[in-house]
């Protein structure tokens, strides 16, 4: 559907791969700052993990932000004043597709297409092959494929004999009637199959390994994520604010150790919150047994670490996604999502100037403010570079040192939680950078 401006050639393009929701964000900014690109999209149209339909889909029927609808919008093209705080994904996906068609997205992007292979060519430019055979020169890199691309694998001891899914495969709640069924892993993915379940299947087991922080998608008639952002500036420092919305949510009945289990080996801000005013409601009434790590598949039946054992028909595994990226030659040091710490701000390559990666880190907020910072420092950047201004220069500098403080150092030291950054040090440091381009 792209249409090439007359007298812009590939070349003297930025090609971003992947046409989700942050690669949409940094077409937005790209048109905004009237440089030259592309987007790459191997689906026939735009959405990413909010297009149930597509193999990159990561929704299920029953998926609704968890995030509001005010911390997820971009603030410069706001969600519809009909939709609710919380929109189903459908909803979301045509929110993103409307972004899309109102920056003139659409004629800007290769859809059907899928990148095999990308390598620099010299210090300014990259070779893009595509599936098929044919390449194309591009002026730099940005890669905007998302976290979720590899369902992360199982490996307990045993032969499991029911029926065994990846939350990725899962997308309507009739798989479960008439079964016994067990979700290992209590992320947000987990916790909502899990209730899903509630309502088909004759037994829903849920194997968590340790305890968890939960919050309530409502709190004093708010969502809870707004609350939050309300709130923030009454309290002297953040473990204060912190111990009141914990006494908060515990009076609203949202303290996993009330309902027997585990208490966090963390604490409340040191991981990616589950939002959901659902689970430890089952869990309260029974609908849900709580079960502790696996010890062992035996046929039919799990064993778990407690020596409890449960007749299982099928069993979803919702513990997680990592990123790839198997396009990139071994040199550029980023396979995978742990690479991804290489970065300077876990988005700009130390060596390679024109290679960048957006949508990597994870804050405990919405995307469309950070996307619209990033966006624009990603463009302002961009910029620097095609003129090699002093700016540009300046900036190089910057990032040959270690990353600055975003907050990492709050986070629970997981796989899950490598790239999660502090909001507000995030967006403070992003508009410190920004400053420099001025």
């Amino acid at each position: 559907m792209r249409s090439d401006a007359p007298g812009i050639h590939t070349e003297d393009k930025f090609c971003i791969i992947g046409g989700g929701p942050l690669g949409i964000g940094m077409g937005k900014c790209f048109i905004q700052n009237n440089l030259p690109f592309d987007i790459i999209e191997k689906e026939k149209d735009f959405g990413g993990l909010w297009a149930i339909d597509y193999s990159s889909g990561r929704v299920y029927q029953s998926t609704h932000l968890i995030s509001s609808k005010k911390n997820t919008q971009f603030s410069d093209f706001p969600m519809p004043d009909d939709y609710p705080n919380y929109p189903n994904h459908k909803l979301v996906l045509a929110y993103f597709r409307k972004l899309a068609s109102h920056f003139n997205l659409y004629d800007h992007t290769l859809f059907n297409t899928t990148v095999i292979h990308v390598e620099a060519m010299d210090d300014k430019h990259w070779k893009v092959k595509l599936e098929g055979g044919k390449e194309l020169v591009y002026r730099g890199i940005i890669i905007a494929t998302g976290r979720l691309n590899e369902p992360i694998p199982l490996n307990y001891p045993g032969k499991f004999t029911g029926t065994f899914l990846h939350a990725s495969q899962y997308k309507n709640p009739d798989i479960f009637k008439n079964k016994k069924v067990l979700i290992i892993g209590a992320g947000n993915s987990g916790c909502d199959i899990a209730v899903d379940a509630v309502h088909y299947a004759t037994n829903v087991v849920h194997s968590m390994r340790r305890g968890y922080h939960y919050m309530p998608k409502y709190i004093y008639g708010k969502p809870t994520q707004d609350w939050l952002m309300e709130i923030g500036s009454r309290f002297n420092s953040y473990e204060e604010l912190w111990k009141y919305v914990k006494s908060v949510f515990k009076m609203a009945g949202f303290d996993g150790e009330d309902f027997g289990l585990l208490k966090p080996d963390h604490e409340i801000y040191a991981a990616h919150p589950i939002m959901n005013s659902n689970i430890l409601y089952y869990i309260g009434h029974g609908d849900i047994i709580v079960k502790p790590d696996i010890k062992l598949f035996k046929n039919n039946k799990v064993i778990f670490n407690d020596e409890t054992e449960e007749e299982i028909d099928l069993i979803i595994n919702a513990s997680g996604y990592r990123a790839v990226f198997p396009f990139l030659p071994e040199e550029y040091q980023i396979k995978d999502q742990h690479d991804l710490e290489k970065l300077f701000m876990y988005s700009f390559h130390r060596e390679y100037d024109n290679l960048l990666f957006i949508g990597y880190i994870n804050t405990p907020s919405g995307l469309g403010n950070v996307a619209n910072a990033a966006g624009q420092l990603f463009a302002n950047y961009l910029k620097a570079l095609l003129t090699e201004s002093p700016a540009f220069k300046i900036f190089n500098q910057l990032k040959q040192h270690a990353n600055p403080d975003l907050g990492q150092g709050r986070y629970m030291k997981t796989a899950r939680h490598s790239l999660e950054v502090d909001l507000w040090k995030f967006l403070k440091t992003i508009n410190f950078l920004n400053s420099k381009f001025k």
